[in-house]
């Protein structure tokens, strides 16, 4: 037997020693999760419902027309591989061999696929009885009415996913338990344990974040962009002299964004226009005409309408998104340290029977595996804990928004020449 290894952690080698020694999965099981409150049992018969579940998904078959693979010969997987070749030649070239590595490959997934699903589904069971959350029968059932009604559309759906599938009720309650309610309720608990932030860790968050919230200099432009340094000039001169934006622009753009609006940008920042305008365009005053502006796009004729200085980030205008951020941020940091805890705790008192302890779930990482949702055979990998209800960042990236929105070039017209 073998007990799973965890390297997320190295504070619990002891306790893992400690469960290995209560012993190890009892006949007619092939694994076991040892708890304060007791065994929880996984059974053969389970694991190949599981199996089968994983097998149909795997081949995209109902259970009755899936291809068996049954080592060491996986005759029928070999036979039906070779079906599936389209080319005769192929066909011939191709040794049984090589069919019989791609039937252990897909064999050796789907086992894994399945120990993963009931191990991480019994891990949450256990975390659940661990921190005291109760889950109400009616609360479940309304939980799997929601789930049948949302991935098989009604009760005979239902019936024949599970037909198809070869899992029954027990384990779609299983799947029901940890995937829709547990997670959710245990990543309720660790929130509401936190505290709401202090003004001065607010304030330190403020201090941290500070320069991603400079609003820079922002510049009214118009420009007419054209080819050439000699139509440049030809329209230069007559902007000079008085000439109509909207006409010219309109007559002589290149711009597509501006031409039929007179040329305007609006809100424009050094970091959004062509470089070049940077030691020209941003340097010089409001009401400035520039000569012709040579750039890698071609040749720009600019003047600077208005210039709006740089505005430092407020504080007391910042607070409120500031703090939620910040507890959106403490909420995720205490969702990361407790899967990290959940692995390492439950996989150190898991152990999986002589025959079944070469599967990833048992031995390897369990964080490295893809979880599968309904109406596919539930819950292959790891337990998926969803972040808090809002995005750690979605406040600070809000903030951005804000300033960017004043920042960006609008190609919105004005009237006037």
């Amino acid at each position: 037997m073998k007990t799973p290894r965890r390297s997320l952690l190295s504070v619990l080698p002891a306790l893992a020693l400690l469960f290995a020694a209560c012993g190890g999965p009892t006949a007619g099981n092939v694994a076991v999760v040892k708890t304060d409150q007791g065994d929880i049992n996984i059974s053969k018969a389970q694991f190949q419902r599981f199996f089968n579940a994983s097998l149909s998904q795997a081949q995209q078959k109902e259970l009755s027309k899936t291809t068996a693979l049954e080592p060491p010969a996986f005759t029928a997987c070999v036979t039906a591989k070779r079906k599936e070749i389209p080319e005769e030649s192929q066909r011939k070239k191709t040794s049984d061999a090589t069919l019989k590595k791609q039937c252990q490959e897909q064999y050796d997934t789907v086992r894994n696929q399945a120990m993963q699903q009931i191990i991480n589904l019994d891990w949450i069971k256990a975390e659940l009885d661990r921190r005291g959350i109760k889950v109400r029968k009616a609360e479940q059932a309304l939980a799997l009415n929601t789930t049948i009604k949302q991935s098989f559309g009604d009760q005979k759906g239902f019936q024949a996913f599970l037909k198809q599938s070869g899992m029954n009720a027990d384990d779609i309650d299983l799947y029901v338990l940890g995937q829709q309610i547990g997670q959710q309720k245990i990543i309720a608990q660790i929130q509401a344990g936190l505290k709401d932030p202090t003004d001065t860790e607010v304030k330190r968050y403020f201090e941290e974040k500070k320069a991603q919230y400079v609003q820079p200099e922002t510049r009214d432009l118009r420009l007419i962009k054209v080819a050439d340094e000699a139509t440049a000039k030809k329209v230069y001169d007559q902007l000079k002299a008085g000439g109509s934006w909207k006409a010219l622009a309109k007559q002589y753009s290149s711009d597509d964004a501006t031409k039929d609006n007179g040329g305007v940008v609006l809100g424009a920042t050094a970091d959004t226009q062509p470089p070049e305008f940077g030691g020209t365009v941003f340097k010089a005053k409001a009401g400035s005409l520039l000569e012709p502006v040579k750039t890698s796009l071609g040749w720009y004729v600019v003047r600077v309408q208005k210039v709006t200085a740089e505005k430092q980030p407020n504080f007391k205008e910042l607070e409120p998104q500031l703090k939620q951020a910040l507890q959106q941020e403490n909420q995720q940091t205490a969702i990361d340290d407790f899967k990290n805890l959940f692995y390492a705790r439950w996989g150190a008192r898991t152990t999986c029977a002589s025959g079944y302890d070469d599967l990833v779930a048992c031995g390897g990482d369990a964080a490295s595996t893809t979880p599968v949702k309904l109406p596919a055979p539930p819950g292959a990998g790891v337990p998926q804990f969803p972040k808090p209800k809002a995005d750690p960042n979605a406040a600070l990236q809000q903030l951005q928004q804000q300033g960017a929105a004043q920042q960006a070039p609008q190609g919105a017209a004005t009237a006037g020449q």
